[in-house]
C-alpha cells in the first residue's frame, strides 16, 4: 500500500487532475459511455496528470448507483493506464458509498475519493466512521478524502485528517476546495506528509500551491485545461511571473461563467470544442453559447 500511495503522489504532484464532466445521453439521466474515450483523449493530450471520475463537476451524486458504476468502468477502460484514475465513491448513504468502493477496487481504480455525506450536519466522530467503513470496503485501494464544506455542509477538519492518518493505512490524500488559507495550512500541517494534497479552489490556485498543496483537482480543467496545466508547470519550474499570468487568465475565464450555471457552461464549452458531452442533468441548465471564442481569445492573449 505504501508503494501505491507514493506512486499516486508522484504522478499527481505538480499537475492537474480534471474533475471530468460526465457525458449524458439524450434521456438526460444516463451516462453516454461512447463519448468517454473522446473526452479522456482530449484531456490527456493537453497534459493532465490524472482524472477524477464522478466528482462534483461530473455530477456523480446526481447519478443512480448503476450509472455511477458504468461511468467508472468506462473511464478506466478508456484511460487504459495512461494516467491515474480517481473514482468518486462518496454518497449520502453509506451503503451506496461502500458498494461504489467495492466496485472501484474490483475494476482496478488507482484510488477512490469520497466526499463527506452532505446536507445533514455530522460531527467528526460520525465522519471518521464513514471514512473507516469506506476504507475497509476497498482495503487494497488508496483513499483520498474530499473536503468541500461550502457545498457538502460537512468538511474534513485538521483534527479529523490527523485521526484518519493514524487509523487508515490506505489514506493517500486530501482534496480540499476551501478558500481559507489559514485552514488549508492547518490541514497541510495535520496530514501525514506522505499523502498527496490537491487544491480545488481555482480562483486562488496559485496561492494554494504556494501554501504547499501538491497539485490541482479542478472542474474547469475538464473543459479548459490549458491555463491550469500551464500554471502548475510554471510553479514547478519556479517561474512566478508566468504562474501569476496564468492565474489571471484562469480568473478571467471564470469571470465568464453564467451565474448559477457552471456545470452547464462547462459542458457547453466542451461541445464547442468538439466533445459531445450532452447537457447538464436537470434541473441544472445548459446555457446557450458561444463561449469558447472568448475563452480562446483569453488563452491566445
Amino acid at each position: 500500500m505504501k508503494t501505491k500511495i507514493s506512486t499516486l503522489k508522484s504522478k499527481l504532484k505538480h499537475g492537474v487532475t480534471p474533475a471530468m464532466a460526465t457525458p449524458i445521453a439524450a434521456d438526460g439521466y444516463s451516462v453516454d459511455t461512447a463519448v468517454i474515450p473522446q473526452l479522456v483523449d482530449f484531456l490527456i493530450e493537453r497534459g493532465v496528470k490524472g482524472l477524477f471520475a464522478g466528482g462534483s463537476t461530473g455530477e456523480g451524486i446526481a447519478l443512480d448507483l448503476a450509472e455511477r458504476q458504468k461511468l467508472h468502468a468506462a473511464t478506466l477502460e478508456a484511460v487504459n493506464g495512461r494516467v491515474p484514475v480517481l473514482v468518486h465513491v462518496g454518497a449520502l448513504r453509506t451503503d451506496h458509498a461502500l458498494a461504489l468502493a467495492r466496485h472501484a477496487e474490483a475494476i482496478g481504480a488507482d484510488a477512490i475519493a469520497a466526499v463527506t455525506p452532505y446536507f445533514y450536519g455530522l460531527d467528526d466522530g460520525s465522519l471518521a466512521v464513514y471514512f473507516q467503513e469506506i476504507a475497509a470496503a476497498a482495503p487494497n485501494t488508496p483513499l483520498v478524502v474530499y473536503d468541500i464544506p461550502q457545498l457538502a455542509v460537512n468538511g474534513v477538519s485538521p483534527a479529523l485528517l490527523a485521526r484518519l492518518g493514524r487509523e487508515l493505512p490506505t489514506l493517500a490524500g486530501i482534496k480540499s476546495s476551501r478558500g481559507d488559507a489559514a485552514l488549508v495550512r492547518n490541514l497541510l500541517d495535520a496530514r501525514p506528509q506522505h499523502i498527496v494534497a490537491l487544491a480545488g479552489n481555482e480562483p486562488i490556485a496559485l496561492g494554494m500551491l504556494a501554501l504547499g498543496m501538491d497539485g490541482l483537482l479542478s472542474g474547469l480543467s475538464t473543459a479548459v485545461p490549458e491555463p491550469l496545466v500551464a500554471l502548475t508547470q510554471a510553479v514547478a519550474a519556479g517561474n512566478l511571473p508566468e504562474a501569476q499570468r496564468q492565474q489571471q487568465i484562469i480568473r478571467d475565464v471564470l469571470a465568464l461563467t453564467p451565474s448559477g450555471q457552471r456545470i452547464g457552461w462547462i459542458k457547453a464549452i466542451l461541445q464547442e470544442r468538439g466533445v459531445p458531452v450532452g447537457p447538464a442533468m436537470r434541473p441544472r441548465l445548459t446555457p446557450a453559447g458561444p463561449f469558447w471564442p472568448a475563452i480562446e481569445h483569453l488563452l491566445a492573449s
